[in-house]
């Protein structure tokens, strides 16, 4: 694997980027265009540098002073004696008496009281950082995993099976944006799903490894982003084949997009890593829906707080419960008020739950059969917003 030579050629994990070349230069592209396209493939099968080393965020104390037994027995009783001593109620100079006696045996279960609940609390952080460390190694150990599998698939030869896409990244034709995929010993060019209603502005990102998405440091609108390019990714023929089969797993996912490379340059397998592999996909919309929720379940409270200011703009509407929200017009969302006529003269339901439970190629459909024009950025970023807004409520 890597690169090597041959007297005319130069292949790219085993793959011509003479004949890559050949196909890119057929479908129209300029020569600058396709050699930007075969400049970042090579960069990614040869930049690649040793990660950080693993670090636990769980802030896990060595010791702690609460932890530490204090107490010391403080009463001591000093004994009667028969026929001496005079047993009474009050103290004497000479004899404390039994309430004296009493309150300082008090004093003592008090003081044993809070040992012990210095103790439970001390139990209590210590079950909390045990389960934060087993998440972080769970997540971690999960990231790994995936990594092998890819590694495994990429040393498989190239078939024609859904198993081994061998999707080299995305391409803009004309006005259409497309995945650039290897089926066994020929290259195609798959469109996006509703890329045919204006254009998505999306240059070409061909790098096999792709951008590693990590919940602890993305920005939200990557969220964002990663939730819009899903449409694409599950709208490729082979995905679709896989998730629309009854019983299908997070597993059979990860196994058909491979190496694919979502168009924001974020690698499929990150995106899927601390996913459970059972978890069942129902459909298009469902894996869409699944991913989403996990992706917004996993982010850090400060990113999560950020995210609602960034997707809901109205004020009153980020206090809203789950249901108002989804009842609301999609302009708490940043829609032009316009834009939302046009749907809803399409017959569209504009609210913020109509539009997350739909597609972009879905609307695209409905304002083309009215004679709408839209762009497609628009779209795309509506119901991705409208998917991810009602999973904030409650973060």
């Amino acid at each position: 694997m890597g690169i090597s030579m041959s007297d005319d050629d130069i292949l790219i994990n085993g793959t011509s980027t003479k004949q890559v070349a050949g196909v890119l230069k057929g479908s129209g592209l300029t020569e600058a265009k396709i050699g930007e396209i075969l400049g970042w493939w090579y960069v990614g099968a040869v930049g690649n540098s040793r990660p950080l080393p693993f670090d636990i965020a769980t802030d896990v104390q060595a010791t702690r002073t609460d932890d530490v037994v204090t107490y010391q027995r403080a009463f001591a009783h000093q004994d009667w004696v028969d026929g001496e001593d005079r047993v009474q109620a009050s103290a004497t100079p000479e004899e404390l008496g039994f309430n004296a006696r009493f309150h300082a045996i008090e004093n003592e279960f008090d003081a044993i009281r809070a040992q012990f609940l210095r103790l439970a609390a001390g139990l209590v952080d210590v079950r909390a950082d045990l389960f934060g460390v087993v998440r972080e190694l769970e997540s971690k150990i999960t990231a790994m995993q995936n990594d092998l599998f890819d590694i495994k698939e990429q040393l498989k030869p190239a078939t024609s099976s859904p198993g081994n896409l061998g999707v080299l990244g995305t391409v803009k034709v004309g006005e259409k944006n497309a995945w650039v995929a290897k089926l066994g010993d020929d290259f195609q060019l798959i469109e996006f799903a509703g890329a045919t209603i204006g254009g998505s502005g999306i240059g070409p990102k061909v790098n096999p490894s792709g951008l590693a998405y990590r919940a602890e440091n993305v920005r939200p609108e990557e969220v964002i982003e990663v939730v819009r390019d899903l449409e694409d990714l599950v709208a490729i023929p082979e995905v679709r084949t896989v998730i629309e089969q009854p019983g299908a797993t997070v597993a059979d996912l990860r196994t058909v997009v491979a190496g694919a490379t979502l168009s924001s340059g974020v690698s499929a397998a990150s995106v899927l890593a601390t996913l459970p592999a059972d978890v069942e996909l129902k459909g298009a919309e469902g894996t869409i829906d699944v991913i989403a929720k996990h992706l917004v379940s996993e982010l850090p409270d400060a990113t999560a707080a950020a995210m609602k200011e960034t997707v809901i703009v109205d004020d009153a509407a980020r206090g809203a419960t789950a249901v108002k929200l989804g009842r609301s017009s999609a302009e708490v969302l940043g829609l032009n008020p316009a834009i939302r006529g046009a749907l809803e003269g399409a017959g569209i339901d504009a609210t913020v739950g109509g539009l997350a439970k739909t597609t972009t190629a879905q609307l695209a459909v409905a304002l083309g059969s009215v004679g709408a024009d839209v762009s497609n950025d628009i779209l795309r970023d509506v119901v991705a917003k409208s998917r991810v807004a009602g999973l904030l409520v409650g973060r």
